[in-house]
């Protein structure tokens, strides 16, 4: 039921992409054999693997390939977990078709998709960077203009993106900043260096 919607908001959201549907973890390897893909959606309890063993095995065999994950269940240690191990991002199937749309549009711009629901607090990082990771160049570009008081359509309107888009980019950058709010992430971002567009 999953592939049959999401080969329909596919075919819908981006008319000029081909989706390839298949059974098992084998069949995803033959078929990332033959052709370059720009994105792999994995279901966590794909047949033909045990959980995290078929995002490793994926993930080592094609390292080039960006792989999302799927699932019906999951907890916020999973969805860390797959994140650790490389996926670019984690989408539960119970999202909304313009939201699963929106953040297959972050992943495939280079970004990353963790729903706000399955992330983990932040804690600090004795780096010095942003305790929930490193920000993606994209997000420097959100971020430099939410600092400055621009709503989420001047931003999509100046980045040429969707607002839903926008949107996604930003919770993304309120979890890794650790905050929950503009203010909050302002004064965060002066604390890491990420002043405003043009600045």
């Amino acid at each position: 039921m999953f592939a049959d919607a999401l080969r329909a908001l596919v075919a819908r959201e981006f008319p000029a992409a081909e989706l390839e549907v298949v059974a098992d973890i084998e069949a995803a390897h033959e078929a990332l054999a033959r052709g370059r893909f720009d994105l792999a959606i994995l279901d966590l309890h794909m047949p033909g693997t045990s959980g995290f063993d078929g995002i490793e095995r994926t993930l080592r065999k094609f390292p080039g390939t960006p792989v999302v994950v799927i699932s019906g269940l999951a907890q916020a240690a999973d969805v860390a977990r797959a994140i650790e191990l490389g996926a670019r991002g984690f989408l539960p199937k119970t999202l909304p078709a313009e939201v699963l749309a929106a953040a297959l549009r972050v992943v495939t711009s280079g970004g990353t998709y963790v729903p706000m629901d399955y992330a983990r607090p932040a804690t600090a990082d004795p780096s010095g960077g942003p305790p929930g990771g490193a920000f993606t160049p994209r997000e420097i570009e959100v971020l430099r203009r939410l600092v400055t008081g621009r709503s989420n359509k001047e931003i999509g309107r100046e980045l040429g993106l969707q607002e839903i888009t926008v949107k996604l980019h930003v919770r993304n950058i309120f979890r890794k900043l650790g905050v929950r709010n503009r203010v909050e992430a302002t004064n965060a971002a002066a604390r890491f260096g990420y002043g405003p567009a043009g600045a």
